[in-house]
C-alpha cells in the first residue's frame, strides 16, 4: 500500500496512531511535535532498559526519527514512516524498528575487520559479505537475559502482593473472562465493588512492579507503560 501520507484513512484498529503518522508526514507541526516528544523518549528508555549506553540510545532514536521524517538511510530519503501500515500500535512499530536497528549495527560490529573470504569475492565484486553471514541474530535472547529476569521477578512479586480476593478476581476476570456482573453474583456483593477491586489491583501491580524492579536494579530506567511495550514486542517473562 502507498504510505499514510497518501492512503485513505479507513476505521481499523489503530486508526489513531495512523493518522497521526498521516498529519506528521503532511508536515502538520502539532502532530510532528506530539511524534517527538511521545515517542523520542519512550524509544531512549526501552533502549537502555535493555542495556544500550544512554549516549548510544540517544544517537540510534536521533537517527531512527530524523529517518522517519526521510533524512534516509544510505542516501535513501523516502520517510521511514511511510512504511507504517497500523496493523501494530505505533509504539510497538517504532519498538520493534529501533531494536531491529540497534541489532543490526550491533551484528555489523561483531563481524567487522574479521570477515570470511568467500570463492569469487576478488575485487569486492559480489557485494557486502556481511550481508551473506549465517546465525546473524547476534543472540537476542542472550541480550534480553537480564532484563527478562529483572521483570519476570517484578511481576511475580507484584502479583504475589494482591489479597486472594482481588487475585482471584483478576483471574475470573482476565483469564476466564467472566464479566463484573457475574463476578458480583458469586461474591454477592455490589458491581461497584467488583469494579474498584479490579481497578484498585491493577493499580497495586503496575506500583509494585515497578517498584520490585528498582529494588532490583536502580539504575535501571523503565515506566509501566515501557514495561508493557517491552512484553507487546516479545521478551518473555
Amino acid at each position: 500500500m502507498e504510505g499514510p501520507a497518501n492512503t485513505p484513512v479507513t476505521p481499523f484498529k489503530h486508526a489513531e496512531d495512523f493518522d497521526l503518522v498521516r498529519r506528521a508526514l503532511l508536515g502538520e507541526d502539532e502532530a510532528v511535535r506530539h511524534f517527538e516528544s511521545e515517542y523520542r523518549p519512550t524509544l531512549c528508555r526501552v533502549l537502555m532498559a535493555r542495556g544500550v549506553d544512554r549516549g548510544q540510545a540517544d544517537d540510534l532514536v536521533a537517527d531512527v526519527i530524523a529517518e522517519c521524517f526521510g533524512a534516509g538511510k544510505k542516501g535513501e530519503t523516502k520517510p521511514l514512516l511511510t512504511k507504517f501500515e497500523g496493523r501494530s500500535s505505533l509504539s510497538t512499530w517504532l519498538i520493534r524498528t529501533t531494536w531491529n536497528r540497534w541489532l543490526d549495527l550491533k551484528r555489523r560490529d561483531k563481524f567487522r575487520g574479521d570477515l570470511p573470504e568467500f570463492e569469487g569475492d576478488e575485487g569486492g565484486r559480489n557485494g557486502d559479505k556481511f550481508d551473506r553471514l549465517e546465525g546473524d541474530d547476534l543472540g537476542e535472547d542472550v541480550l534480553e537475559e537480564d532484563l527478562s529476569s529483572l521483570m519476570s521477578g517484578a511481576i511475580k512479586k507484584a502479583f504475589g502482593s494482591l489479597e486472594p480476593d482481588a487475585l482471584l478476581m483478576l483471574k475470573l476476570s482476565y483469564l476466564h473472562g467472566l464479566s463484573q456482573t457475574a463476578i458480583s453474583k458469586m461474591w454477592q456483593c455490589d458491581q461497584t465493588r467488583v469494579s474498584r477491586t479490579l481497578t484498585a489491583a491493577r493499580q497495586q501491580i503496575a506500583s509494585e512492579t515497578m517498584k520490585a524492579l528498582q529494588e532490583a536494579d536502580s539504575d535501571l530506567e523503565i515506566e509501566w507503560e515501557d514495561f508493557k511495550r517491552l512484553c507487546a514486542v516479545g521478551i518473555e517473562i
